[in-house]
């Protein structure tokens, strides 16, 4: 599967487009070079040579010169890059008007056709983005095997409902999100969430679309259509990203509107005013000088710093796809590189979101039969305590055993097992039946056992820190931004998480309103960007509200993914400094293109103005070596390595 995945992707990235520039490039080239070896002036005239030379030039410049009529007609934007190309070249055949030794016509089709080149590469690197973004949001499998009317039927994804059961087998993608009815597998998500060790999911655990079965087989329920899923929400996100410009992009297009205009006027200066003064009616000089600004307008087309520089930050958000984090714009990356603080929600962000008992205290009953005796009297109930014990190790115990189960609303319950009347529950409730417990300090929810009315132990419970949650509030410290978490939780819990965790500040007891205050008043008095993370729909209002909203996708709610700017797909908060120096990389990757871009460009502008006989051919090879490099740099970002 993996290996016809690949192929596929190389067919994509090798398209009929790139194939039919290719043949122009090739044909063009063959012309070029017959009329300049076989088809000369100088054996077969002008109008021979003229013809195989204006052919090949046509042949790579025809949509050079419909992009320059189209800016200047319909976009009203009279100089870009192809305005210069198509004015470089041009006049570089107006200067066989000067005499036969100046027929330039083989540096006049060259011009166009290594600016072609230049492009072609432009194009591969945008798709090899493109394909590391699609990659890293997994493929969509093409075909779903429907169980209908005892059989197997093969059927399109998209007419998957909910409520449907279909079976993947070893080796597929899985095609919708559900959950698995029978069967298990090792599942490889690293679609989603960048991370490349497989994970065993067996019955009662859900999967998501876009991940690979690679061992095992399982039925699975569907629970969400194709347009609700997992892969086309995440290519919906990944669609946004080319919405909104970075910094960067809008200073290239304040850029081009200056510059190329700039570049026109002092080409026509440099061929205008040294003839004035060195030989007005000396067509030789005339010659010289119009020669020397063509070569000016060749080097100094911008196409090197408008193409990669945007391009940098293209395969910053391939770059982030492949780690998991889907960035819904390179504008983003730049409030990224100017975070002063990240405020994050607790519950479910820097914890795992759900109790888990972390003491058992039981002075006079062995543990094994004082947990048996909680899991019997929490059974039937679904407050959160009673799952969580649930959760605890222990054999099962049948229902039927069971009897006079007794619920207190917001208290506990109680029950009959084994001859004995069991009582659970908190200290209002120990109170109100007259059992006393001792006074006890511990950080966490605290659950009391009474058997036949004497106070037997208690257990603590906790929702237990994300071991990532560490690195996030390390890492970040690292690069110079804070931390602050907003809670809803007791002042108890929440000063323990914050000083486990080493973060900044911290605020508890929080209503969703409270928290968006305190945010609001965070972002007026920051002097850089703040960043909200967050998991659940009642986080949507804040990570609306925040400079950078951050969701965590595995388990975050639909509503917070959709006001997100950041997506992290495997839950993991520390993502969020590995997304920072992603955008560091991408800008200063963008920042480096501009430097050596103008560098390059200025020092050959000045050779081609004043040093006599410098080549319009050297000038093209230096403009389109140049855009070859700085695209070739921008797009091995996509290998850089980030943690």
């Amino acid at each position: 599967m993996n290996c016809a995945c690949q192929e596929k992707a190389k067919k994509r990235l090798l398209d009929k487009g790139f194939y039919f520039s290719l043949a122009r490039i090739v044909a063009s080239t063959v012309l070029a070079l017959l009329g300049f070896f076989v088809f000369s002036e100088a054996r077969f005239g002008l109008w021979v040579n003229f013809a195989f030379m204006g052919t090949a030039w046509l042949l790579c410049a025809y949509d050079i010169a419909y992009e320059a009529f189209k800016a200047v007609f319909l976009k009203k934007e009279p100089f870009d890059e192809n305005a210069l190309m198509l004015i470089a070249s041009i006049g570089a055949f107006c200067l066989r008007f000067f005499g036969p030794e100046d027929n330039e016509f083989l540096e006049a089709t060259m011009v166009v056709i290594l600016f072609q080149i230049g492009e072609l590469f432009e194009h591969l690197a945008t798709e090899k983005s493109h394909q590391a973004i699609e990659a890293a949001v997994g493929l969509r499998a093409q075909t779903a095997n429907l169980i209908e009317g005892g059989g197997l039927k093969s059927v399109k994804p998209s007419s998957l409902r909910v409520g449907d059961h279909i079976i993947v087998k070893t080796g597929e993608i899985v095609p919708a999100d559900g959950t698995i009815e029978e069967g298990s597998g090792l599942v490889d998500m690293s679609s989603l969430t960048g991370e490349f060790v497989p994970v065993i999911k067996n019955e009662g655990e859900s999967v998501s679309s876009g991940t690979i079965l690679k061992e095992g087989s399982f039925r699975v329920r569907v629970r969400k259509t194709y347009e609700n899923s997992t892969v086309a929400q995440i290519i919906r996100l990944v669609d946004e990203s080319a919405k909104s410009k970075s910094d960067a992009d809008r200073f290239i297009d304040r850029f081009s509107r200056v510059y190329t205009p700039t570049m026109v006027v002092l080409a026509l200066l440099v061929a205008v005013l040294p003839p004035l003064f060195l030989g007005i009616s000396d067509g030789a000089v005339w010659a010289a000088w119009v020669y020397r600004a063509l070569c000016f307008l060749v080097i100094s087309c911008p196409c090197a710093i408008v193409i990669s520089v945007p391009l940098a930050y293209f395969a910053g958000i391939g770059l982030a796809s492949k780690r998991g984090i889907i960035v819904k714009g390179s504008s983003f990356f730049d409030k990224l590189n100017r975070l002063s603080w990240v405020v994050t929600d607790k519950t479910g962000t820097l914890t795992y979101g759900d109790f888990r008992i972390t003491k058992t205290v039981s002075p006079k009953i062995k543990t094994v039969k004082f947990m048996e005796y909680f899991r019997a009297v929490e059974l039937r109930s679904t407050h959160p305590v009673a799952v969580a014990i649930e959760k605890t190790s222990g054999d099962s115990i049948e229902p039927s055993l069971i009897s006079g189960v007794k619920e207190y609303a917001g208290l506990g319950s109680s029950c009959l097992f084994q001859g004995h009347r069991l009582l659970a529950g908190n200290g209002r409730l120990f109170a109100k039946k007259g059992i006393a417990v001792p006074a006890i300090e511990e950080v966490g929810t605290m659950v009391y056992l009474a058997v036949d009315g004497v106070y037997e132990g208690y257990v603590v419970l906790n929702d237990v820190i994300r071991t990532e949650s560490l690195s996030m509030v390390d890492g970040l410290r690292e690069l110079g931004i804070r931390t602050s978490m907003l809670t809803g939780d007791r002042e108890a819990g929440a000063l323990a998480v914050a000083t486990t965790l080493g973060i900044d500040e911290h605020h508890s007891g929080l209503l969703p309103e409270d928290k968006q205050r305190i945010l609001g008043e965070k972002i007026h008095s920051s002097s850089g960007c703040v960043a909200y993370i967050g998991d659940g729909i009642n986080d949507a209002p804040s990570i609306a509200l925040a400079d950078v909203g951050v969701a965590m996708g595995g388990i975050g709610s639909d509503v917070a993914i959709g006001s997100a700017d950041v997506v992290i797909m495997n839950d993991d908060p520390s993502k969020i400094v590995t997304a920072v120096k992603i955008a560091k990389k991408a800008k200063n990757r963008s920042i480096f293109n501009i430097i050596i871009a103008l560098i390059v460009k200025l020092t050959i502008m000045v050779l081609a103005a004043f040093l006599p006989g410098f080549p319009l051919l050297a000038a093209v090879l230096a403009d389109t070596g140049l855009t070859v490099l700085l695209v070739l740099n921008s797009i091995s970002l996509l290998r850089s390595g980030v943690r």
